[in-house]
């Protein structure tokens, strides 16, 4: 929660300094997947790894690089471009409940009645802890929808994924592949061309949100093989607070009651997903 927190405030500075938001996405991710590629180049055992794949895991490995890694991020700006913020937020906010539907489904995820009301809890504190008026169905939500179901979609198939594939392999997939098939995006939409110009702040931003996305990565996909997807999508979805925290410390802005109700119901509800989880999986354990 605390990484994804940090990562909204600091994108939403260096995202500003891009005119194609996605070439912005495609650079950072570009560090994350080069950063895990550096095992594979000198690590025989992680290679080793490779090697033991079976047809199958290819398969789902290829699907999270595409569903987790490329097209959401490509759906995702392209909606936000048509909407707005604010609806873009209230929209990725609902990704833990698909993630529990789905896992429930699939995973067969099975939680007492306290954790599904903490989800529900913790939706309508991120929703009063948004600006609802600001909220638009315009042609940007069918995309921004589609989005934050491919991404619910893919925490699934990564948990599916982790009990028999190691948690690297599966980071360096998502981040690799998913960075490749961005820049091929980017260079079919011809804007590929306005690399060679960026300046030393944008490059500095895209290094500094790259190395955060590295942390999330890490965490989220380490946390999804221990823990439920539920969970593991639940907790940072309370990002909000952590980030309305740096914006009310760095512009002295004032926040209205009803926004810091909704902000300390969605922690309340994020502790009680943690703890009632937590305790849920020592007593399976």
């Amino acid at each position: 929660m605390a990484i994804s927190g940090v990562s909204i405030y600091v994108n939403s500075l260096g995202v500003r300094l891009f005119s194609d938001s996605t070439l912005y996405t495609a650079l950072k991710n570009a560090v994350v997947g080069a950063a895990l590629l550096l095992p594979l180049a000198f690590s025989p055992r992680v290679r080793q790894a490779y090697r033991r794949l079976s047809r199958t895991e290819w398969t789902l490995l290829l699907l999270v690089a595409l569903i987790g890694g490329s097209v959401p991020y490509a759906l995702y700006f392209r909606g936000l471009q048509l909407s707005t913020p604010v609806t873009a937020s209230l929209i990725d906010h609902t990704q833990f409940l698909f993630v529990a539907a789905l896992a429930a489904l699939f995973l067969r995820e099975r939680f007492r009645i306290t954790v599904w009301v903490a989800l529900v809890v913790l939706l309508v504190g991120l929703t009063l802890g948004i600006s609802v008026r600001a909220v638009r169905l315009d042609a940007g939500v069918p995309l921004l929808g589609t989005a934050t179901l491919l991404f619910a979609v893919d925490f699934v198939v990564m948990k599916q994924l982790l009990r028999s594939v190691d948690a690297l392999t599966v980071m360096t997939f998502k981040m690799t592949l998913g960075s490749v098939l961005l820049f091929a995006f980017v260079a079919a939409t011809g804007h590929a061309a306005m690399v060679p110009a960026l300046s030393a702040r944008q490059l500095a931003f895209v290094a500094v949100t790259g190395l955060i996305l590295l942390a999330f990565t890490v965490s989220s996909v380490l946390g999804l093989r221990h823990a439920s997807a539920t969970a593991v999508t639940a907790i940072p979805a309370g990002s909000p607070v952590i980030t309305t925290a740096l914006v009310v410390t760095a512009q002295h802005a004032e926040i209205p009651p009803w926004r810091l109700l909704g902000l300390l119901l969605a922690l309340v509800s994020v502790l009680a997903v943690f703890l009632l989880g937590r305790y849920q999986e020592r007593r399976a354990a």
